[in-house]
């Protein structure tokens, strides 16, 4: 035995080592081994790495240990391994928790920089619903800037709308739609299909009907794809037939016999879901009864709609577009808030604040990293009440501090501009309430500056007030001449007419419209052609002919609240009865339902009819414009520019020369260069130095196109008044339809574009051809 204890007692501490040892090592096992498999995928194309992902998620390897593997690990990869690590964080994502770190390792992948496989597979995954709240607000940022980048790749754009759709807020939303409506309108085949079937998969089959019913015969993935829609529709359309003739026989029994009220079957459904659905105990009840109300408007026409308190809130302020505030347009760009543009009769522009400039806080209150709603609504309050903002420019030692005082602020809905050829140039951007007012203010002003022709650009004009088309047809034609008349079938004919003697009974008019050209704009482009008052330019406008009014639903009421001003409606900052204590004011839900149709003083109907398969039963709905002309764009052989372009504006290439050039002895000389350079780069400081730096493919017409439009949206400070349009659109060097509506009012003053001197050698218009699609090069 004494020979054995030396052994014994080298054993036994030993088995102690390894019984009590910490299970470190097969944590750092399970880690070595989706590491090394996440680099394996790496190494490989994007398409084959994809397969990786079961094979992460079927590891042995605890949840926790592959969670923290996939959050570390990803610095080290390459494009295909973060977003690997990406969307496994999201497979395994079951609350919200990991959801940011997987758009934080997506978002630098949609750089322009990066594969374009690399791209779109990014962007795809930030539109995941399942994002958690931080997650979604960065994936929103992200996605936005794509989409405001008019250069962007436009199957990168196109990816990213249809992203936007599933995580932005209302507003987003809508945008994200109407991008993707204007790929309907590309003269790019493959383009227009993607767009719809996009469109499809966000559940509007009205708008992508017509282009997938062209390809469903394809022997194509695209082809097999758009069958797919198109059957589905088909059958949710039969389903809801079924669905009605159920829900008209119960009406009738709870009618006829008193048995089951009409709703019985409503309310069958919510404990059927409430029981049996996966997630029927945590549903919100009300949300569902709002998506079976807007579902019922929804079934009724394209236009009826049920608008929650929120949305009704949204809408009344687009329409109005008045607010108690500092007066400002602003957005977060990389959690930092900065002012995008002030408006330009605003507080903030008195105060000194421009473009580019951020507000660090608001009273105190840090806006880094905040949502941007949360921070509108902290500078928004009852005008005259005082607000104190940090603000950080750049070029300054150190931020200030800088007391306003709130003001109502009414967003403008109409910019001008006087032309070269004496033609006075007015961008109508909705029918709000002082919209009449705006525009007849002026055109006296262009007038008075000795326009005498007007062109009036109601392009992406939606509508807006009846009342406010009636009042600008009133602009240039006589009283008692007839605006429109409504028809419906529960009351007489109602005829509007023109109520005064005209501001400007002679003066030529041409009228600008597109696709977008809706409602509103479509009543003052007809009744002014109808009229023989105005020539039309553009394309045949969008066909909405309907009239809805807004009606307060019975038993949801508006807050009550201290109408201060006597407005008869909430104004920010008055105070309220938060009567379901939710921190804002609520005006209540409206059921928007149409009650009649326009009908033009022709007699033409304006409405675009649908067959049953969505597509036109009248091809000549809308307006039709006197003389067609298109947008100029980028040919297929030419988008490789957008790409070069979009990099330049993310190094800030245009930005950094205009900073530098812009100095206090030029900004005279950036004006004129704003209003026009003539096409010449020689106008422009040190410009063939700049351009030989760049080392690029653009042509130095390309670079001076994008030098420009950086110096108008710098110099609108310096003028204090907003440019017509956005970037291209509304400048008359660039925007050919623009060109077509000023050629048009320069013919009828008997004059010829080419003989005014400011437009040779920058004139780009000529007249279509049948066939042919004016502006393109």
């Amino acid at each position: 035995m004494s020979a054995a204890s030396p052994v014994a007692s080298v054993l036994i501490p030993l088995a102690a080592l390894v019984l009590t040892a910490p299970p470190a090592p097969a944590m750092q096992v399970g880690k070595d081994k989706a590491e090394a498999m996440l680099i394996e995928a790496d190494r490989l194309p994007l398409d084959q790495a994809w397969e990786f992902l079961t094979r992460l998620q079927d590891l042995d390897v605890p949840e926790d240990t592959l969670l923290k593997t996939l959050r570390e690990v990803p610095e080290k990869l390459g494009p295909v391994g973060k977003l690997l690590a990406a969307q496994a964080l999201l497979n395994l994502d079951e609350d919200g928790t990991q959801s940011r770190r997987a758009v934080e390792l997506a978002l630098p992948l949609v750089d322009v920089s990066q594969d374009k496989k690399v791209r779109r597979a990014a962007i795809e995954l930030m539109g995941n619903p399942g994002l958690g709240p931080t997650a979604r607000r960065d994936a929103r940022e992200g996605l936005m800037k794509l989409l405001k980048d008019d250069t962007e790749d436009q199957e990168v754009r196109l990816e990213a709308a249809r992203s936007l759709y599933f995580v932005g807020a209302a507003e987003q939303i809508d945008y994200a739609r109407r991008v993707l409506l204007d790929f309907l309108r590309s003269r790019d085949r493959d383009l227009k299909i993607s767009g719809a079937l996009a469109l499809a998969e966000i559940g509007d089959m009205i708008s992508a009907r017509a282009v997938l019913e062209e390809i469903e015969d394809e022997p194509s993935a695209r082809g097999h794809l758009a069958r797919t829609y198109l059957r589905l529709e088909r059958k949710e359309a039969e389903h809801e037939r079924v669905i009605r003739r159920l829900l008209q026989n119960q009406l009738r029994k709870g009618l006829g016999h008193g048995q089951q009220g009409r709703f019985d079957l409503l309310e069958k459904l919510l404990a059927l879901i409430e029981r049996y659905h996966m997630e029927g105990a945590s549903l919100d009840e009300d949300h569902l009864v709002e998506s079976a109300a807007k579902g019922m408007m929804k079934a009724l026409d394209r236009f009826s709609s049920f608008m929650t308190s929120d949305e009704y809130r949204r809408f009344t302020f687009d329409l109005g577009r008045e607010y108690g505030g500092i007066g400002a347009f602003v957005n977060n760009d990389d959690g930092q808030f900065q002012i995008t543009r002030p408006i330009y009769s605003g507080p903030a522009y008195s105060a000194g604040l421009m473009s580019g400039d951020r507000i660090l806080e608001v009273d105190g209150w840090a806006t880094h990293e905040q949502e941007l709603d949360e921070i509108i609504r902290r500078l928004k309050g009852r005008p005259g009440t005082p607000v104190v903002i940090k603000v950080w420019r750049a070029g300054w030692t150190e931020p200030k501090d800088i007391s306003l005082d709130r003001a109502m602020i009414q967003v403008p809905s109409v910019n001008s501009l006087m032309l070269p050829g004496d033609i006075g140039y007015a961008e109508i951007i909705t029918f709000g309430s002082h919209t009449s007012q705006e525009l007849e203010a002026q055109l006296r002003t262009l007038q008075a500056k000795g326009a005498k022709a007007f062109v009036l650009d109601l392009r992406g004009n939606s509508g807006g007030f009846l009342s406010q088309a009636q009042r600008i047809c009133n602009l240039f034609l006589p009283k008692g001449k007839v605006v429109v008349t409504t028809k419906s079938t529960i009351g007489d004919d109602e005829r509007y007419a023109c109520e005064r003697d005209p501001a400007f009974a002679d003066t030529p008019v041409v009228v600008l419209v597109d696709a977008r050209s809706a409602s509103a704009s479509e009543i003052v482009s007809g009744c002014l052609q109808d009229h023989h008052r105005a020539r039309i330019v553009g394309n045949q406008t969008y066909g909405k002919g309907s009239v809805q009014n807004l009606f307060e639903v019975p038993d949801y009421p508006p807050e009550r609240f201290e109408d201060l001003n006597g407005n008869r409606h909430w104004d920010e900052g008055e105070p309220y009865f938060d009567d379901n204590k939710n921190g804002e004011y609520d005006p209540g839900p409206r059921a928007r339902v149409t009650i009649s149709y326009y009908f033009l003083p022709s007699g033409r109907k304006l409405h675009k009819l649908l067959d049953k398969d969505g597509k036109p039963r009248n091809p000549d709905y809308g307006v039709m414009p006197d003389v067609e002309a298109d947008f100029d764009r980028l040919d297929a052989k030419e988008l490789w520019k957008n790409a070069v372009i979009a990099e330049m504006l993310g190094e800030g290439v245009f930005k950094k020369y205009v900073d530098e050039h812009l100095n206090s002895a030029s900004k005279e000389q950036f004006l004129e260069l704003a209003l026009s350079d003539g096409g010449d780069t020689g106008r422009y400081p040190g410009f063939d130095e700049f351009y030989k730096g760049l080392d690029t493919k653009l042509s130095k017409d390309d670079v001076r196109k994008w030098i420009r439009i950086r110096i108008r949206e710098k110099v609108a400070d310096f003028r204090g008044q907003a440019w017509p349009g956005g970037r291209l659109y509304g400048d008359y060097q660039e925007d050919v339809q623009l060109q077509a509506a000023i050629a048009e009012a320069l013919r009828l003053l008997d004059r010829d574009a080419q003989a005014v001197a400011e437009y040779k050698g920058i004139w780009k218009y000529t007249p279509k051809k049948k066939g042919e699609k004016v502006g393109k090069r």
